[in-house]
């Protein structure tokens, strides 16, 4: 009886052991984003949707910006097609975006999403002082704008957007597991006060955002998560592959 006791105590203690100190970090979950930004206390938008009778010029507006959409696409601005076509849709279902993408041609987008992992990877390998042990993180929302000198196409599609980066990481002796995730948020509107140029279209932005009050349009949310990178070896003050990376190679 004691010899089975004493055999189940040490059972106990091996799972016990086995389920606080994981092997790597794929055996701890990355964390979802974090809860969507606040709007700002301003407002964000155009306001109400269908809060105002439409006319006929604004259906013939509707038309005109359905040929920019089409211009856009000619010109290579796949993106803000994409999404302009998707507010004239009228749906207001949320828009996937591809976070690869934007990492991939906005640099200043991947300057600031590497500074970011590398302090939240390295401030979570600080907070697991044990040489076995493991951590999650999320980090706030930071905010990024696309410049037309980076990408007109994301220009249009994006403008600005929030981004955050969660992920996990594992010690197991002298070797540290990461993974993780980037993740991004927009709200695709249309403010007043500032006008675009599109090939040979000029408009202002207020037009767009008097559909979405009007009813032809609708404002919705744009989100993207990356796929999971993982390092094997992670060590602070170490280089971070973003995702696109290839394994760290192949980024303009």
């Amino acid at each position: 009886m004691r010899a089975f006791a004493a055999s189940a105590l040490l059972l106990s203690t091996w799972i016990s052991s086995s389920t606080a100190f994981p092997l790597t970090s794929r055996g701890v979950a990355i964390p979802p984003p974090p809860s969507d930004p606040t709007p700002p206390s301003s407002g964000d938008g155009s306001g109400e949707w269908d809060s105002e009778d439409a006319g006929p010029s604004d259906y013939l507006a509707k038309t005109k910006f359905y040929a920019i959409a089409k211009t856009a696409g000619t010109l290579g601005l796949d993106n803000a097609k994409t999404n302009m076509e998707h507010y004239l849709g009228n749906s207001g279902d949320d828009q996937s975006v591809s976070v690869e993408e934007m990492l991939k041609d906005l640099s200043g987008f991947q300057d600031a999403v590497q500074t970011l992992i590398q302090n939240e990877a390295t401030d979570a390998y600080n907070s697991v002082s044990t040489t076995n042990g493991s951590t999650t993180f999320v980090s706030g929302w930071e905010n990024y704008y696309a410049t037309k000198d980076e990408s007109w196409d994301w220009f249009f599609a994006i403008g600005g957007c929030s981004y955050s980066v969660t992920g996990a990481l594992a010690k197991l002796g002298s070797k540290t597991s990461l993974k993780y995730q980037v993740h991004v948020f927009d709200r695709y509107n249309w403010d007043s006060g500032k006008s675009t140029n599109i090939g040979p279209f000029t408009f202002e932005d207020r037009e767009l955002g008097e559909l979405h009050t009007k009813g032809l349009a609708k404002e919705y949310i744009v989100r993207g998560s990356s796929s999971t990178i993982t390092v094997s070896d992670f060590k602070p003050g170490s280089t971070i592959p973003l995702p696109g990376d290839d394994g760290g190679r192949g980024r303009k």
